[in-house]
């Protein structure tokens, strides 16, 4: 009889942890693919963390998913397009001549852009201005990785800008920051 009792009690435990890791399974899938769009998904991210409840290596996850996830994180195909727009601005300030911060620098940085072929990210790749500090070349370092989607070489190479041409792109960069850490949370 004890040995009955025994055996009750092991396949209880193992049908309730089995339960247990349906839930979380199902509450990451349902997270991840989520995560996978630009939607809100804090509904999931509740889910899941009411579902890991104790778990410490789930939680440690869940700790780095950035608090844009209840707005929604854009996507890699959303931050593409979207840097094509971002990057011409990015250009025009990086363009504005030294200590001409006003309309009439803005103005001046608005026709250097127009009126100057930027460096070509096919030619970044081959070698020229591989090394080059200046914006112009950042930016075209920065904009060849969003096309390779690779949005951590991008973002480091934001990282090296300043002034105007760096505040342009801190919006952008603070978005693909957050798609990063969605993406390794979610792994």
């Amino acid at each position: 009889m004890k040995k009955m009792e025994q055996a009750l009690e092991v396949s209880r435990s193992f049908e309730s942890g089995s339960m247990a890791a349906h839930r979380v399974s199902a509450a990451g899938l349902a997270f991840a693919t989520k995560a996978e769009s630009s939607k809100s998904a804090a509904e999931e991210l509740a889910a899941l963390k009411v579902a890991a409840g104790e778990d410490s290596v789930i939680g440690s996850a869940l700790a780095k998913v950035p608090t844009s996830v209840k707005s929604g994180v854009p996507t890699l195909a959303e931050l593409q397009a979207k840097f094509e727009k971002v990057h011409s601005v990015g250009r025009q300030a990086a363009l504005v001549p030294e200590g001409r911060t006003g309309v009439g620098g803005q103005l001046f940085g608005m026709a250097f852009a127009r009126l100057t072929i930027p460096p070509s990210p096919e030619s970044i790749s081959e070698g020229e201005g591989a090394t080059d500090t200046s914006p112009e070349y950042v930016l075209a370092r920065a904009r060849r990785h969003v096309q390779l989607g690779d949005l951590e070489c991008a973002v480091g190479e934001l990282d090296k800008l300043q002034g105007q041409a760096g505040f342009v792109m801190s919006d952008w960069k603070q978005a693909a920051m957050d798609r990063i850490s969605l993406e390794k949370a979610v792994k």
